[in-house]
């Protein structure tokens, strides 16, 4: 419905818009989302599972109310405008355009004294304060209107005498103008998308790439709400406090006829007000604090002195709203079909259509985490990383400032205080003068001791992770309950990272917003700074039409001697033990390992350091490669090639133990040979392809070249570009996080044993074998082999063997889901490239564009020239890729050596083996089963020889 205000008003004649064939009205100006608000659509889109979705968070966090629009696939319904005559539908496309697009123009880079990441009221404060001082202030914002979730300014759609409104649109719309009349940039539809570094924040604002370098980088950006994850959440209907707030406030829009709003705090008693007021049927209010009474009379007293106006118009809010006003009710249930129907808090029930959830708020820190700023775990509500700051709002990076809400949540006053008090420090780091601080100080001290107060009259029961029920969503965009990680917790992969790689919670478009926090308290009742999922970028999922650059490329990978980068979970001191053959690394190499040496009969110990699989083995691709890649032959190739082409017999002898692994598992590995596709887009190609085509043949690998039509048959996603390819049929791939651990479950069945957190701190001879001191133990072996991948050479020095094997940071990159486009492995034959689609229909792009390294982090990280120049050549041969968007980019350690496995025992050092290579997913299973078949003293099925540790001496 459309809600009334005496004093509002649309702003022109309704237009008309179609959703899924339906007409719906709507008002220019307002958002897709209001729109269907106002019709009572709430339902917009289905989940993987092909549950109903609709609108959550009214912010753009959420992403679940994403709709194709006029043939664009994933807009945000509640950041995208209508137009007159919008074709909007809930599914998605069911094939994407392949006609060639544009290129991306090179980002445009903008240099200022002070970038403003947020425009709520910290960010306006901040920027009006410095642009008034004389700095050069540009302030970026994604919301279509600059004033934040506290202003929520009046849309376009309306308008309204600002004399007439209340106290918030009135001191929200002199904020933004005077920000403007202080010389401030503001650039809404702003969406920053990687901190690559304080000089090198990238963002897209309004569909176009742009860069900026301040000096000085003031993060406000703000908070979400969070909501209880209880069974039925996930439904239409279902949405938090300050969305609906939003549609109320601002699009003068509430959905529903039966409205209940529950959570905790003042938000609650706001928006259930403003919506009575327009004609809304709200029809209960649940708050989940206990009803103040006499025993808070204390708290009143101090709310009162610190701000007696706000606790007076809360005090005429929770009056006004009086039998509606449920205390001490929490909600525990939702149900419903279609949409929500019913709300259940204990023994209370009621029905509803419409269901508003705000327990707590989470501060918006991604970009802080991201650039390294120091952070702490806060468990209040479902829990937050707060960004760690002075008295004058710096970071533990002294470029880095954040402010309000997005650092700790305290409320808009005390954002504004904090946003003059670093706007200060700022101006003094620029030297510039003006800024005078020391009324926001005694702002800033009266707004804690009221939220201090306020939060006491709200005290509510904190969450008990343990009493979240087993049906209940924890990661909405991947639909993983608090049930399957139970049950994975409890089979002992208790860490958030290895939850990710084992149900891909926290993989979706949400970036694990909503998971993260509860995932991390589901496996520990200490949440540390470094225990959520690492930060990568995007932030927020990006376009990747808007990052097509053409980048120069081979340059040779920039190779790292790696630093320790495990965290591991586990450290108490365990007893000495004895072993036949002990493993040294737990990524996919130890765990092929682990699996033949058990096959084989042999006791085997794997150690690693961190968790199994976390390293180049998790962030793996997952494309199984037969044909060498374009670097491995030719004029780019390392040691001229040779050693490449010497490992070709490996391909397919590993292609097909992986598939007897698949079968021996019992498992899903997701593994498909498809055949793999090197397309050639120049003469000159060609003839590479034709010459290592010979080279691949004499080694029994099978592949050909074919020409235009052939390779459109094959596969005709490809675009015009390529005049022909190399065909490859036994290419395929495989998903590295399945993959890797069901190898080791399959292994410990078989009787090998694996033991994390284990660093290798001294290895020496003995006279049976070798002794092994680790961070957690002694450890007696008869032999070991060295699966340490690009550590290998760390865990050798130990013997004093030097092993020629360094580490390359390597980036991949994937999308959201797609409808199916291409079906093989994608490669090309003058450019970095592999791509894929997976099962879930996300495409992978990689193929070894370089990353770099964080050592503070102890991360590697994507490098934004890598990305847009991977992404520029994965979309001139892929034109449906223009079209989606990004979802994730991260880097791993990869392995180089000198294009051909280490293996073997190492002269002089018998029982001490390498096993190590840089195809090594590909290659894992038969570089494994040949150390194996050696170790069991038998003669090895391939040979070896060209890959023994001598050819480097």
């Amino acid at each position: 419905m459309r809600l009334k205000h005496p004093d509002m008003r649309p702003t022109g004649a309704p237009i008309r818009l179609s959703f899924d064939g339906r007409e719906i009205a709507a008002f220019q100006g307002e958002t897709i989302a209001a729109a269907l608000a106002a019709s009572d659509v709430v339902a917009v889109r289905e989940a993987r599972s092909g549950a109903p979705r609709g609108p959550f968070c009214g912010m753009g966090v959420c992403f679940d109310c994403l709709v194709t629009v006029d043939g664009r696939p994933s807009q945000r319904a509640c950041l995208t405008k209508v137009e007159p005559g919008m074709k909007v539908c809930s599914s998605p496309l069911a094939d994407l355009p392949t006609e060639t697009r544009t290129e991306a123009a090179a980002a445009e880079e903008v240099t200022c004294d002070v970038l403003v990441v947020g425009a709520g009221p910290a960010g306006l404060v901040a920027a009006r304060a410095l642009a008034v001082a004389g700095a050069s202030v540009v302030v970026l914002d994604e919301r279509l209107h600059p004033g934040g979730q506290y202003f929520k300014p009046l849309a376009p759609s309306h308008e309204a005498d600002l004399a007439t409104l209340d106290r918030q649109f009135r001191d929200g719309a002199v904020l933004r103008q005077s920000t403007l009349a202080a010389g401030a940039r503001i650039l809404n539809d702003a969406t920053v998308w990687a901190a690559f570094s304080v000089q090198e924040i990238a963002a897209v604002v309004a569909g176009q790439a742009m860069l900026f370098r301040p000096k000085r980088l003031v993060l406000a950006t703000g908070a979400y709400e969070q909501s209880l994850p209880v069974p039925g959440w996930t439904l239409p209907g279902v949405m938090t406090v300050g969305g609906l707030q939003t549609l109320a406030r601002s699009y003068r829009v509430a959905p529903g006829q039966r409205i209940v709003i529950a959570g905790n705090g003042p938000l609650c008693l706001q928006t259930a007000a403003e919506l009575i007021d327009g004609g809304a049927n709200v029809v209960a209010v649940l708050e989940a604090a206990r009803r103040p009474g006499l025993a808070q009379w204390r708290a009143v007293a101090r709310a009162a002195a610190a701000d007696p106006f706000l606790i007076a118009q809360g005090a005429r809010l929770a009056g006004r709203l009086g039998n509606l006003l449920h205390w001490e009710a929490r909600v525990t249930r939702l149900l419903g079909e279609d949409r929500v129907r019913r709300v259940e808090a204990g023994a209370f029930a009621i029905d509803a259509d419409i269901v508003a959830l705000g327990y707590g708020f989470a501060s918006s820190s991604e970009i802080a985490r991201s650039l390294g700023c120091a952070h702490r775990f806060v468990a209040r509500g479902t829990g937050s990383m707060e960004t760690l700051t002075d008295g004058e709002g710096r970071s533990s990076l002294r470029e880095v400032f954040a402010i309000g809400d997005g650092a700790r949540f305290g409320g808009a006053q005390a954002a504004m205080a904090q946003a003059t008090i670093a706007a200060a420090s700022i101006a003094r780091d620029l030297g510039l003068e003006g800024i005078r601080s020391d009324e926001a100080r005694r702002t800033l001290s009266r707004s804690r001791r009221f939220q201090a107060a306020l939060w006491q009259l709200f005290d509510a029961p904190p969450l008990d992770p343990a009493t979240i029920e087993d049906a209940a969503i924890i990661c909405r965009c991947e639909e993983v309950t608090a049930g399957d990680l139970r049950t994975l917790i409890a089979a002992g992969h208790d860490s958030p990272a290895v939850l990710k790689r084992k149900c891909r919670v926290g993989m979706g478009r949400c970036q694990g917003r909503y998971c993260a926090s509860l995932v991390a308290r589901l496996t520990t009742s200490e949440v540390g700074e470094f225990d959520l999922f690492a930060p990568r970028p995007p932030v927020k999922p990006v376009p990747i039409r808007a990052l097509t650059v053409e980048q120069g490329e081979w340059g040779g990978h920039k190779e790292f001697v790696p630093p320790d980068m495990s965290r591991p979970r586990e450290s108490e001191p365990l007893a000495p033990e004895t072993v036949d053959t002990l493993v040294i690394g737990g990524g996919v190499v130890g765990s092929c390992l682990a699996y033949w040496l058990a096959r084989e009969g042999i006791e085997t110990l794997v150690v690693e350091r961190d968790e199994v699989n976390l390293q180049a083995s998790g962030a793996n691709a997952g494309s199984l490669h037969v044909q060498l890649l374009s670097f491995d032959f030719g004029a780019k190739a390392q040691a001229g090639g040779g050693p490449a082409a010497a490992t070709l017999p490996l391909g397919p002898a590993s292609v097909a133990l992986w598939r007897e692994i698949a079968t021996d598992t019992g498992q899903d590995l997701e593994m498909k040979v498809m055949g793999g596709l090197m397309l050639a887009e120049t003469a000159r190609d060609v003839e590479f392809l034709k010459a290592k085509i010979a080279i691949e043949r004499q080694h029994g690998v099978e592949a050909e070249l074919i020409g235009a039509n052939e390779l459109r048959r094959l596969e005709p996603g490809v675009s015009d570009v390529a005049i022909a390819a190399e065909w490859c049929p036994g290419e395929g791939k495989i998903n590295p996080l399945l993959a890797t651990y069901a190898v080791a479950e399959r292994a410990r069945a078989l009787g090998a044993r694996f033991r994390r957190g284990s660093d290798v701190q001294s290895i020496e001879r003995t006279g049976r074998g070798y002794r092994v001191v680790t961070s957690r133990g002694e450890i007696a072996c008869r032999r070991i082999v060295n699966a340490a991948g690009a550590w290998t050479p760390q865990v050798a020095a130990h013997l004093g063997v030097t092993v020629p094997v360094k580490g390359a940071p390597l980036q991949m990159i994937v999308t959201e889901p797609a409808p199916p486009t291409i079906e093989k492995l994608i490669a090309h034959a003058d450019r970095h490239l592999t791509l894929k689609q997976m099962a879930s229909g996300a495409f992978l792009i990689g193929g070894g564009w370089t990353a770099g390294l964080d050592e503070g982090q102890r991360l590697s990280r994507a490098l934004r020239s890598s990305v847009e120049g991977n992404l520029w050549i994965a979309s001139r041969v892929i034109p449906a890729l223009a079209d989606l968007h990004v979802v994730r980019i991260w880097a791993g350690m990869n392995v180089n050596v000198d294009g051909a496995p280490i293996l073997g025992e190492v002269p002089g050092l018998p029982g001490f083996y390498n096993c190590v290579g840089s195809n090594g997913y590909t290659l894992a299973p038969v570089l494994a089963r040949l150390t194996a078949e050696m170790l069991a003293g038998r003669s090895t099925s391939l040979s070896v020889a060209p890959y023994s540790i001598q050819r480097f001496h």
